[in-house]
């Protein structure tokens, strides 16, 4: 890791630390108000899907190819042959994520609350194909598995109004906004070369991050009293993001040996700013283009909770 990377990582570490105490501080000023004017507080789990958008990644990153160079030696004296390929493994689209959470609430008044919380959302995409290619000095009966995770983590901070309430049911409106740090899109590329006896694998890992998007979300819920301290409730709303980004801070690692007379050009790869970019078009190994990729989570959520009031 160099020195901006180092830079960039504990900047990150203290907005989060500083973003962390502001949370935990207003959640026990919350607590200290409803209990000193006897006002109704709650705790609620959070636990649903949330449904960005990720145009790039979906349509884009997750459908660019692969192409490398390796060399083929006929004998032990000869100097070999490069051997170009190019082939595909897209990945299925990442539609949807599970996203859970924990939501503090305060009753303002028997219409208006305020809530702020946090949650993580991660969601997963696999694909694999078997080919062959070249692998030290020969052509061999490869698979091939590749992988992408995003993931993040939010805080958020909102008011909800009800609209309609009896005894035993609530329908409200709620107005939030979100902070998303610790964004964080990791792939995997996993070979295994068949050469009869024994299995060699290969690894390619790439990670890249980003922090600091700002969200804003309007939506209807609902919610059921069991008893009057206790309900069962869900929320569905629409999210967008004020602003794209683009995830920076890349890291890309191998164990590709030497002898393995082996080079990829990966679906996705690092600019000169550390920036994550994505194969647009591949005719060979020296025939490529990459471009930018920008990212917004604008999508759908629904959230099913558990209310507990004190």
């Amino acid at each position: 890791m160099n020195v901006g990377q180092k830079s960039s990582s504990l900047q990150r570490t203290r907005e989060r630390q500083r973003i962390a105490f502001l949370i935990v501080f207003g959640m026990l000023c919350v607590i200290g108000e409803a209990q000193a004017d006897e006002q109704r507080w709650s705790v609620s789990p959070l636990l649903g899907v949330y449904s960005p958008r990720l145009t790039a990644l979906n349509q884009g990153e997750f459908k660019a190819p692969m192409t490398g160079r390796g060399r083929l030696l006929f004998d032990g004296v000869d100097s070999g042959q490069d051997f170009d390929f190019v082939f595909d493994n897209s990945l299925p689209e990442m539609k949807y994520g599970a996203e859970a959470g924990l939501e503090i609430g305060l009753d303002l008044d028997d219409r208006n609350r305020l809530f702020f919380g946090g949650s993580v959302w991660q969601s997963g995409s696999t694909a694999s194909v078997r080919t062959e290619i070249p692998f030290q000095g020969s052509l061999t009966p490869v698979g091939y598995e590749r992988s992408g995770r995003l993931s993040y983590f939010q805080y958020f901070l909102g008011w909800q109004r009800t609209l309609f309430s009896n005894k035993k049911f609530r329908l409200h409106s709620r107005l939030a906004m979100h902070e998303v740090f610790d964004i964080t899109y990791k792939e995997d590329l996993v070979f295994g070369f068949d050469t009869g006896p024994a299995t060699f694998k290969r690894l390619i890992i790439m990670e890249s991050q980003a922090t600091g998007l700002l969200m804003m979300q309007l939506g209807l819920g609902g919610e059921y009293f069991l008893v009057k301290w206790l309900s069962v409730g869900a929320d569905l709303g629409y999210t967008t993001s004020l602003r794209q980004f683009k995830l920076g801070n890349a890291t890309l690692s191998t164990d590709i040996q030497a002898e393995d007379n082996l080079n990829f050009r990966t679906p996705a790869q690092l600019d000169d700013k550390q920036q994550l970019t994505y194969l647009a078009e591949a005719h060979s190994y020296s025939d490529v283009t990459y471009r930018e990729m920008k990212l917004g989570f604008d999508g759908w959520r629904m959230l099913f909770r558990v209310n507990m009031y004190f």
